[in-house]
């Protein structure tokens, strides 16, 4: 018989096993070699016994299927199908016919059949409800946000952020040098694989000066002949003047503070002519400023040591930029609409030289210095004059026009395309500036590439403006980016609203800490993070200078984004050490990777905010807040003469205001977010437009054209860098700068003045705010 499976089943024989060799051994197997046979052995063939209860199963299942053929089946067949089967038929005969007083009836349903699935196919699209998602808006509603960093979480790069950093900081790329040129191809090739339209690579000529000959002689006390200490190209500081001196007195002087020259001057130390000899402090330009207003003829700046090695030599400009940036010979104009100044004249140089050393060189210098004069904080003497004397020959190769270049790319909103934001870092290094500015750079390119990937993917496209700008001119006191705002400063300051720079982020720190320098009207934008809270950020004033420095200085509201080490310079940063050998293994370190993740889905979410929000992220109230703060301290500061009352009055104004703006949004929020269709009326989007246009003004009339008495660089009176900066009073140094100046100074009616301007100046920039506002506004109530 056949079994269930397919095969045959083999009978079962029982034989008894203690018989089986008497059968092998029988006649009947014999029978076969001619032997008598004997009757056969019949043995009873068996069958396999299906169990009862899959008999029982089987039966169940065929009863199942006659009853539901017989009540479901066949009944719908026959009062359902059948019927509709002829009603079909009918239709198709009648259409055929229709179709047939038209032309061939096969032709004919294929062009109808064509024209049928191209209107379903436009309605999908235009309904925006494909399955892969679309970001942009249109007709009067906005983007998906959520489904844009969905999008940005999974497609972080951080592969080509490596690859990107690897080949930047291959190379030396100080401004102006083959390597800036390789650098700068580089990125704007990378620009345009990701499809990015060039604006343009600007040209600027600016004072730049490279390493030179450098020498250095030391002659101890007594001594004639003494020992030179070998210099090289890493003994250099960028914006240095040049300068030889023979057979000088050097000095230590510690850090150069306020306190420290004191202490010297009243020590009776500094006489005659003489070289400081400095660690680096917190601010390079006011050391050497200080030290030319005492006296000193150079300064020689000691490196710390990087870990173990202490011949390392940290490079940093000794610009001065808190009397302005960009080209030193062409302060507050760009190209060749004026004549250069002389270098002795630009007040953005200092006016001696200086040269930095290893801490092993400053050890054999501080050797030979006597433990007299003052001792300072780390237990080091001054000396005297007469302890060691220097042979100093500092010459560098000055270009007083040499060509720094700006990299622009954009991205074109869709709304309001007069108004547009800046993502920006700095490119070029003295040395190879792996940690810093190439990390930066690398993270510029990747924002690049998730940006265009999520316009192509999403067919998005943000409501105004994206400019991404690689800066060059950095270490030449931010040659390239103060000289693009003064070539194009009408233009960049009605379309720029803020400025975001990421030049200053890594991972290099043990924290997670995110410090970010903004602008008040971008303080809570910053301080809010809806995609993660495993950053700690840290938000404050703007207080130091850098490539936002220009923009800053004409009102301009900006938002640096720092790792803490970075910010501050840490070691191996400026020197030869800080190269991409050095720090690969950290890029791929599991943890470190997941925090530049975060990182970078920061920057995207406050970036599309900046851009893609229908209004402006700028909290006017924040920023009221603060003025009213800042005016309240200042107040405590000055005697009871002076009169506050007028910048408290502009203060207030600005505040109803923002009581107005408030009220206009929450109806704008009710009309659309509140209704069933979300969709914006035309009218009602020109009136937010025009709110946008005015919050994107706030900063820029509220600035002197004239600029600040002694420095006119700085046309913004609320926010700035004062003459000499308190690094433990950041608010109190760079904000209301020149009347801080005035107040350091008790010159009181200065003080009056000023506040008195400021007091103008607030009620001015709030009545042409009302003024315009009134002129477009529309009640949203009426909708």
């Amino acid at each position: 018989m056949v079994n269930t499976r397919g095969y045959t089943a083999v009978p079962r024989v029982e034989v008894a096993t203690n018989n089986l060799q008497d059968e092998l051994n029988s006649p009947v197997f014999e029978s076969d070699m001619g032997m008598p046979s004997q009757p056969p052995v019949y043995v009873e063939e068996m069958s396999i016994e299906e169990p009862q209860i899959l008999e029982n199963f089987s039966e169940k299942v065929q009863r199942f299927r006659l009853c539901f053929e017989n009540n479901v089946v066949i009944p719908v067949k026959e009062k359902v199908v059948d019927p509709l089967a002829q009603v079909i038929c009918l239709v198709s005969e009648k259409f055929d016919l229709l179709l047939s007083k038209l032309g061939n009836v096969m032709v004919m349903k294929r062009i109808f059949y064509i024209l049928l699935m191209s209107i379903i196919t436009v309605l999908i699209i235009s309904s925006d409800k494909l399955p892969n998602g679309k970001a942009r808006g249109s007709n009067g509603s906005f983007s998906d946000h959520d489904l844009l960093l969905q999008y940005a979480r999974k497609s972080i790069d951080l592969s080509k952020i490596e690859r990107d950093l690897e080949y930047i900081s291959s190379m030396p790329h100080m401004s102006g040098t083959s390597g800036d040129a390789a650098i700068r191809h580089y990125i704007k090739e990378s620009f345009d694989k990701n499809g990015i339209k060039i604006a343009g690579e600007e040209e600027f000529m600016a004072y730049s000066n490279y390493p030179g000959n450098a020498s250095l002689h030391v002659y101890p006390k007594g001594s004639t002949e003494g020992f030179d200490i070998p210099l090289n190209e890493e003994n250099f500081n960028p914006m240095s003047p040049n300068g030889e001196f023979k057979n000088i007195s050097v000095i230590y002087g510690h850090t150069a503070s306020p306190d420290d020259m004191v202490s010297l001057r009243n020590n009776g130390v500094l006489k005659g002519g003489f070289i400081l000899l400095l660690h680096y402090g917190d601010y390079v330009f006011q050391q050497m400023m200080t030290a030319q207003e005492y006296g000193a003829k150079a300064v020689i700046f000691i490196s710390e040591p990087y870990k173990d090695n202490k011949d390392v030599v940290q490079m940093k400009s000794v610009a001065q930029p808190q009397s302005g940036t960009g080209d030193a010979l062409a302060p507050e104009w760009e190209g060749s609409i004026r004549e250069p100044l002389d270098a002795l004249e630009a007040e953005y140089l200092p006016k001696i030289p200086s040269i930095p050393i290893s801490y092993n060189q400053g050890e054999k210098i501080l050797a030979k210095v006597s433990d007299t004069g003052v001792k300072f904080s780390n237990n080091i003497f001054s000396g005297t004059g007469n302890d060691c004397r220097l042979d100093l020959l500092v010459q560098t190769a000055i270009r007083e026009r040499h060509p720094v270049h700006d990299i622009v790319g954009k991205i074109e909103g869709s709304e309001q395309a007069a108004k547009a934001i800046v993502i920006s870092a700095p490119r070029n290094s003295i040395s190879y500036g792996a940690m810093y500015p190439s990390f930066g750079t690398a993270i510029l390119l990747s924002l690049v590439e998730l940006y265009q990937e999520m316009v192509y993917k999403f067919d998005w496209k943000p409501l105004r403006n994206i400019y991404f700008i690689s800066f060059g001119g950095s270490e030449f006191n931010e040659a390239g980016a103060t000289e693009l705002m003064e070539k194009r400063s009408e233009v960049l300051k009605s379309e720029i609203y803020t400025i975001m720079d990421v030049g200053q982020i890594g991972i290099w720190d043990d924290s997670n800490v995110l410090d970010i320098q903004c602008h008040p009207l971008l303080a809570d934008l910053f301080q809010k993070n809806g995609t993660s809270h495993k950053l700690d950020l840290k938000v404050s004033n703007v207080h130091q200078f850098g490539d936002w420095t220009p923009y800053l200085a004409r009102g301009m509201p900006i938002a640096i984004i720092s790792s803490p080490n970075v910010m501050n310079r840490g070691l191996p940063i400026g020197t030869t050490e800080d190269k991409f050998d050095a720090i690969k293994n950290t890029l791929r370190d599991k943890k470190k990777g997941e925090m530049l993740s975060e990182i970078m889905l920061y920057l995207v979410e406050k970036s599309l905010e900046l851009i893609d929000d229908p209004f402006i992220p700028f909290n006017v109230s924040t920023y009221v807040d603060f003025l009213s703060d800042t005016l309240k301290t200042l107040q405590r500061e000055c005697p009871d003469t002076i009169s506050l009352d007028k910048a408290f009055s502009g203060t207030a104004l600005w505040k109803s205001i923002e009581v107005q703006f408030q009220n206009w949004k929450s109806g704008w929020n009710d009309l659309i977010y509140g209704s069933a269709t979300s969709i914006e009326p035309t009218i009602i989007a020109i009136n937010r437009w025009t709110w946008n246009y005015l919050l994107s003004r706030i900063g820029i009339t509220q600035c002197y054209e004239e600029g600040l008495a002694e420095r006119p660089f700085y046309k913004n009176i609320i926010f700035g860098p004062r003459l000499k900066i308190e690094k433990d009073y950041p608010n109190r140094s760079w904000t209301l700068p020149e009347i801080r100046d005035y107040i350091a100074n008790k010159n009181w009616n200065s003080v009056q003045a000023e506040l008195d301007n400021l007091g103008t100046i607030l009620l001015d920039s709030a009545r042409y705010f009302l003024q315009n506002k009134n002129l477009h506004e529309i009640n949203t109530s009426e909708f």
